[in-house]
This record gives structure tokens, sequence and C-alpha cells, in this order.
């Protein structure tokens, strides 16, 4: 068999165990989705932010939330298997440790990149938003964020100690972000403290790629800058987008490197 059937096969058993948990899946699929389409459709109407309607302005943030999400799905199912076994068995077989962890880590983002489709469909025709100025940059970060987050949902899962934890520990951080990567409110409008740090989290710089690949502003040279943010064409919105590109790849190089020195594939009881 090959690298990709194989990966193929663990994407599929992947999914299989996900959705046989079904509280845990239901709150990975729903509760994102829901609350994005909730807040963002609420506050269609109810004034401007940054010179668009607030409704306008929270989607394509939110499409940044639901990738988040990944980090959940990843972190939990990685740890959850670790303590059962399960990747302990899955190494005395023919498949690769790299197509175990790629098949975990589609398997974890593919309910989160399913929710963003959804997501910006149905909230553009709740709120007759504008269509995406530049589809290519969207899908460029979509796809960046999905990988950084998938990358660092596995280097963080050997840090945690045991599966039943790792949503306490996770959720929190999740919602922190929410508040911190200008997904609900521009960074401009943080603390000064928190201005400086907010632009380098790994989910502002998504944030800030699908806000301008679909508004087709500059909202990501310079995030603490408050104001209608300048139009930018094409090539523009790509030259706007250089740093957070920067920052999410160096995100997923990180990520990558704190998975070669931290990923477990034994409980810790087991040293």
């Amino acid at each position: 068999m090959t690298w990709l059937r194989l990966t193929s096969s663990q994407f599929l058993l992947s999914q299989r165990v996900y959705w046989r948990d079904l509280g845990f899946a239901l709150t990975g699929a729903l509760l994102p989705l829901g609350l994005s389409l909730a807040y963002s459709i609420s506050q269609h109407g109810k004034g401007e932010i940054d010179g668009y309607d607030t409704g306008v302005y929270l989607l394509p943030g939110f499409a940044g939330f639901v990738l988040l999400w990944i980090v959940y799905n990843v972190i939990n199912s990685a740890a959850s298997r670790r303590d059962k076994l399960v990747y302990k068995r899955l190494r005395g077989t023919a498949l690769p440790d790299t197509a175990i962890l790629t098949g975990e880590a589609a398997s974890g983002s593919v309910t989160s990149l399913l929710q963003v489709v959804v997501l910006l469909v149905v909230g553009t025709l709740a709120i007759d938003a504008p269509a995406p100025h530049n589809p290519l940059l969207l899908l460029l970060g979509i796809v960046l964020g999905a990988v950084a987050f998938s990358l660092l949902a596995i280097g963080l899962s050997g840090l945690l100690p045991s599966g039943e934890v790792s949503t306490w520990i996770v959720t929190p951080v999740i919602l922190a972000m929410m508040m911190t990567s200008g997904i609900a409110m521009p960074i401009s409008e943080l603390p000064g403290w928190a201005q400086h740090v907010a632009p380098y989290l790994p989910s502002s710089p998504v944030v800030e790629i699908v806000r301008t690949a679909w508004l087709g502003r500059d909202f990501a040279s310079d995030p603490t800058v408050a104001g209608v943010p300048a139009a930018v064409d094409l090539v523009g919105s790509f030259k706007a987008c250089a740093q957070p590109i920067g920052i999410l790849c160096a995100w997923a190089g990180l990520s990558f490197s704190m998975g070669k020195r931290f990923f477990r594939w034994d409980p810790r009881r087991s040293g």
C-alpha cells in the first residue's frame, strides 16, 4: 500500500472513532458553528466596525474561530487515544508514524473545514455579505490555518497529563483567543499591552488573512491601527498579508518542532 492509502485508512479509522464519542463530536461540530452563526447574524444591522456592518465584519473573523477548534478536536483525540493505547497498537502495524499523525490531523481538521464552508455560505445568505474579494488568498489562509492548528495540537498533546483533563485545559484557551485575536472585536480596541501580543497569537494571522481576502481591505498590515482600513486590489491583498502569512508559517514550524520533541505515543504512566 502507498503512503497515501495508508494515511487515508488512518483518516477513516479516526473519523469512525471520533463520531462514536457523540458528546465530544457534537461539541466540536456544533458549538463553534452555532456560536459563530448566531453571533454574526444577531449583530447584523446593529452598527458598524471599521466601516462595515457588524455582522459582515464578524463573519470572516468567526471563520478563524471555527478553524481554531481544530486544536480542540486534534488535541483531545490525540490525548485520549494515547491513554487508551490506541497509538501503541497502531505502531505495531504497517502504518508509518507519519501516516498515523497525518490521518489524525486530517480527521480533526475536516469537521472544522466543513464548518467554515457552512458558516460562510449560510452567513452570507443571511446577512447579504459581499462575495470574497480574493478567493485564492482566502483559501490560502484557511489551509495554512488548518495546518498550523493541527501541528500545534499534536505538539501540545504530549504536554497534557491525560485525555480526561485536556478538554478543561483547551476550551478556555480557545475562548480566550476568541476575545484577543480580532475575531469578535478589533485588536485596536484591546488594552495597550494586549495589542502588542495579540497579532502574534496563532489565531490572529488567520483572522487577518481571511478578513482581508473576504472584504478587500487591509486588515493585516497593522491590526493595532483603528479606523477604516485601506482598500487593496488582488496583488495588494497578498502584500498586505505577507506578515501574517509569515507568522503562521513560523507557528507551523515551531509546532512541528514541538511535536518531534513532546509528542508521546504511550501514556505517561508507562514512562
